[in-house]
């Protein structure tokens, strides 16, 4: 009888360390995915999520691709069951630039949008849009 409530405190202390590490990945882990349109192309900026993001970070990063078929190619870099949130403006953190510019940080439109949960899918990331 002395033995149960010591594996019973086992049991539960290995759940607790399990739900812990499972929510210490997925809290963590995942990018988030911007999109803007100039003169007729689509543009992506595929981000770790983690810490505020300026507009500088998101139109610089060395992950921008443009068109489809270019972040298809970043997509393919990320581990099956990625979450990738395709934020739909930049943080409301980020300051806009000071010079008059046409970049609109937005989703695109349904079907594009469609076309891009289908490569996720393909690919087995998990796509939200925020």
């Amino acid at each position: 009888m002395s033995g149960r409530p010591l594996i019973s405190g086992f049991l539960g202390l290995l759940l607790a360390l399990t739900a812990y590490g499972q929510s210490a990945v997925s809290g963590s882990a995942g990018y988030e995915l911007y999109s803007w349109k100039i003169k007729g192309h689509w543009y992506y900026s595929l981000l770790q999520r983690r810490g505020s993001k300026t507009y500088q970070e998101i139109t610089a990063n060395p992950s921008l691709r443009r068109d489809s078929s270019g972040l298809e190619a970043e997509l393919r870099k990320l581990p099956k069951g990625t979450e990738v949130f395709w934020m739909s403006d930049a943080p409301s953190s980020a300051n806009r630039p000071s010079t008059p510019s046409n970049l609109d940080i937005k989703h695109p439109s349904r079907q594009r949008i469609k076309h891009i949960r289908s490569i996720c899918n393909r690919l087995g990331l998990r796509l939200s849009l925020r």
